[in-house]
């Protein structure tokens, strides 16, 4: 008996039990491996692994155990763990009964914050954990096993091999699972068939033609108590065919008594006239079910899908919910699947699956897998961008995978495979994403439509992992190719030629990009209304590049433009519309009309947090444009305020590697090396000296982005005295605007300004001087008379002039009118100009919208 030392749990509170199946009323035996997993779990932070061939039990004695000792925990969790996608939606459901952020967006982030609540021991009290057929042990135990906590971790896995090796997160107890033994297969028998083994010879005999696997004994048992075939002439039969299937597989076969069974099991379901029409169904619906993943397949999978044609061979119950339940009451008496009633799901054994498979001739697994196609597109609710479907779309995953649905011709089918790749990229899940459009492409040649669509998907994939070099020679193979096929101004051609637009975009060739987005641009115009979505998302495409280019006041008319349309036609609350006002917030922020521009962005920041969509991107990136604002205008509470908030957000739902928190990171930074905390500093001068790696590895030497962002490191380090250091980032910085902009161009002018900061401040006195001289000249070119950069442009000149022994007194007495005017008296620009003092010039990056 268990001996050790056992924790109590809270014996007032019921414990949770979350997607654990029902206990078997059959489970027999394997009291010696419940006894030892009980004994291992007296110790704290235990893990055991049950490991063995499959059909085994390993899931049964996983489920027995959970429901044995269900009063010694507070919480018991069934994590489904053959794949990643099954392990997520798992770790997201404990996640929302835990109360913590779901985060569909980024769910290994998701995943990590219920580790980590785990590993604290405060949430839930005890807790198990059951991971079930595992396939790498190993990776598992790295990528999802709390790091310490009051809890156990019960894994199946028929990777038997690491039972005893030692683990990332810990060493496991473990144990492989035989095959029943001879008695422990009779008691099986005993409850299933009781009536079939009174002759214990019989039941001997069943026991070791079925070679004691669980899975088989208990089917077949079944089978016998619901048959009207004599036991012997039973066993009789199933020995021919079992010495007979032996000669032809050969004794490795460790499937032969599953395939015998299967064998006789559907030969008596195929028999009979119309008044077997329900086992007619039965078998129709079970070689169709071998065809989708070994998961838990809903009811209404099947009750939606009628009208699909005829059936490969007989009657599918597909639209009828009476039919539907009479098969599933057959199946379940059978034992031929799992019906779990609560979640009004079935499920077929994975080994049952492979053998119902292996049974048919090759045109009849082609028609069932056909079928099985169009019963998962009758499932696609047509829109993956809709957080409401994701979780239908992972759970469709699984089945197109695992029935390779690419394989299909209907566009319905493949429709529906493209879908799934967006709600792919769209959580983040980019290895998968990428994984099933291949296939695609490679599978598609037949329909060039479809697969250039499926091209683009992949090139958008490329683009967000930075690789924009490789998305621009495949954004223009394929845009070629469509106009090759047809002629260059149909849809089709301008979904292609936006790719390779938004991949010059990527690469900072603007005014190619500019060009090809203009191209589309005018095409909608003349095929369309202006008010047509597809006109209005072409000019948002446009107004982005103008911002990329530099020119704010015609990417401002045209973002207000496509603003007004989108709002009229989608409504003040839609994201697209949202988006096109979050751009021309933008732009009055460059143009320096920083009242507008909060007046602006706040009406959107509130129009997001009324349509519920408070954590996205977007909304993200508003609030973090809305920090910029506060800043600007002398609030520094509410600025840090907000960047912290965007910041929280980001860092609750997206991945810590992502092109969105790189941007909010070299925003963040500026605003805390100007709070005045020393703490804020010191964790501004971290993120500087952490940001321009991973920009340069993403971004190509002539993209804005790496130069912007030296310029904002150069202020954070200038901030704590680290002048020489910020010289070099803010000349590097210079450098690269140039090269990008041309002289006078408007991100010039900050990084010039700063430059001379940085010799003012290393006493280069005259150096900086000349160099305020002519960039004060260039911003009275560009900007207009109150633009902050020009205000900050002149007060630094007079600095520089009255270090150089200059009378500038009058001249700065009335610029100091000016920015009382301009800011109000308590701005920090004007109240530090009761002395000669330089002003820091911030320029952030421009990120689409």
């Amino acid at each position: 008996m268990t001996t050790g030392r056992l924790r109590k749990r809270d014996a007032t509170r019921l414990p949770v039990i979350g997607g654990v199946p029902r206990a078997n009323p059959h489970f027999t035996g394997r009291e010696d491996i419940l006894e030892q997993i009980h004994e291992v779990f007296s110790r704290p932070g235990s893990r055991f692994l049950i490991g063995g061939g499959s059909g085994v039990g390993k899931s049964r004695i996983a489920t027995e155990y959970a429901h044995r000792y269900a009063e010694e925990y507070d919480l018991i969790w069934w994590i489904p763990a053959s794949t990643d996608i099954d392990s997520h939606r798992a770790y997201l459901r404990l996640a929302e009964h835990i109360g913590l952020p779901v985060a569909y967006e980024h769910v290994p982030r998701a995943v990590q914050t219920v580790r980590d609540a785990l590993s604290g021991g405060h949430v839930v009290g005890r807790w198990l954990l059951v991971f079930d057929d595992v396939t790498d042990v190993e990776r598992l135990a790295t990528d999802y096993f709390p790091d310490g906590g009051d809890g156990d971790i019960l894994v199946t896995s028929r990777d038997h091999r690491r039972i005893t090796r030692s683990l990332p997160a810990g060493r496991f107890d473990g144990q492989v699972v035989p095959r029943l033994t001879n008695a422990e297969s009779l008691s099986l028998l005993r409850q299933v068939c009781p009536e079939r083994v009174e002759n214990p010879r019989n039941g001997e005999r069943l026991a070791e033609l079925l070679e004691y696997l669980p899975l088989a004994l208990d089917q077949v048992g079944a089978f016998l108590r619901e048959s009207t075939v004599p036991t012997v002439e039973f066993l009789d039969t199933f020995e021919e065919l079992h010495n007979r299937m032996l000669c032809y597989s050969g004794p490795d076969d460790h499937t032969i008594p599953l395939k015998v069974a299967w064998s006789i099991q559907s030969e008596e379901l195929a028999s009979g006239g119309e008044e077997h029409e329900t086992e007619h169904m039965v078998l129709e619906l079970i070689r169709l079910c071998a065809f989708l993943a070994p998961r838990p397949l809903g009811r209404a999978l099947f009750s939606r899908s009628h009208d699909l044609g005829p059936a490969p061979s007989g009657t599918v119950p597909l639209g009828d919910d009476v039919l539907l339940g009479r098969v599933l009451d057959f199946m379940s008496r059978h034992h031929l699947a799992y019906l779990d009633h609560e979640r009004d799901t079935l499920q077929l054994h994975e080994l049952f699956q492979s053998v119902i498979r292996e049974s048919l001739p090759h045109t009849e697994r082609v028609r069932y897998r056909d079928l099985a196609h169009l019963v998962l597109a009758r499932s696609d609710p047509g829109n993956p961008t809709d957080s409401a479907y994701r979780t239908t779309y992972l759970r469709l995953y699984a089945h197109v995978k695992a029935s390779q649905a690419w394989l299909s011709r209907d566009p319905r089918v493949r429709g529906l495979v493209l879908n799934v790749v967006d709600l792919l990229t769209e959580v983040g899940d980019y290895s998968n994403a990428t994984g099933l459009v291949e296939q695609a492409v490679n599978s598609w040649s037949d329909d060039p439509f479809l697969r250039m669509h499926a091209r683009l998907r992949r090139n958008k994939i490329r683009r967000v992992h930075g690789e924009y070099v490789t998305a621009l020679a495949e954004a223009e193979r394929i845009h070629a190719e469509q106009i090759e096929r047809e002629d260059g101004d149909n849809d089709e051609s301008l979904e292609s030629l936006r790719a390779v637009a938004i991949s010059f975009s990527g690469l900072g060739r603007f005014e190619e990009a500019g060009r090809h987005f203009r191209h589309i641009l005018d095409h909608r115009r003349s095929k369309y209304t202006e008010s047509d979505p597809q006109t209005l998302e072409a000019a948002h495409d446009y107004g982005q590049v103008l911002q990329e280019q530099g020119r704010f006041e015609a990417a401002l008319a045209i973002d207000q433009h496509t603003f007004q349309g989108r709002r009229f036609v989608l409504g003040p609350n839609d994201v697209h519309t949202l988006r096109s006002g979050l751009s021309v917030g933008l732009n009055l922020i460059l143009l320096g009309r920083l009242e507008e521009a909060r007046a602006q962005i706040e009406e959107c920041m509130e129009r997001f947090t009324s349509a519920a969509r408070p954590d996205s991107p977007h909304a993200i990136q508003g609030r973090m444009l809305l920090s910029v604002i506060y800043r600007r205008l002398g609030s520094a509470d509410a600025s840090l305020r907000e960047a912290r908030r965007s910041m929280s957000l980001y860092d609750r739902k997206y991945p810590p590697t992502g092109r969105l928190l790189l941007y909010l990171r070299a925003i963040h930074m500026v605003t805390l090396a100007g709070t005045g905390s020393m703490s804020d500093l010191e964790e501004a001068v971290r993120d500087a000296e952490l940001l321009l790696r991973p920009l340069d590895e993403r971004y190509p030497n002539e993209h804005p982005f790496p130069a912007t962002a030296r310029l904002s490191a150069a202020i954070v380090l200038r901030a704590s005295g680290r002048y020489t250091e910020a010289l070099e980032l803010d000349r590097q910085g210079l450098e690269r605007v140039l090269r990008i902009y041309g002289a006078g161009a408007f991100s010039c002018l900050p990084a010039s300004l700063n430059v001379a900061t940085d010799l003012f401040h290393l006493d280069r006195v005259e150096e900086a001087r000349r160099l305020d001289s002519m960039t004060e000249a260039d911003c009275r070119n560009r900007l207009p008379a109150d633009h902050p950069i020009l205000l900050t442009a002149r007060r630094n000149h007079l600095v520089s002039r009255h270090a150089a022994g200059e009378r500038v007194g009058p001249e700065w007495e009335g610029l100091r009118e000016e920015f009382f005017s301009r800011f109000g008296p308590d701005h920090p620009g004007t109240a530090s100009m009761s002395t000669f003092t330089r002003q820091d010039c911030d320029v952030f990056p421009i990120a689409p919208l």
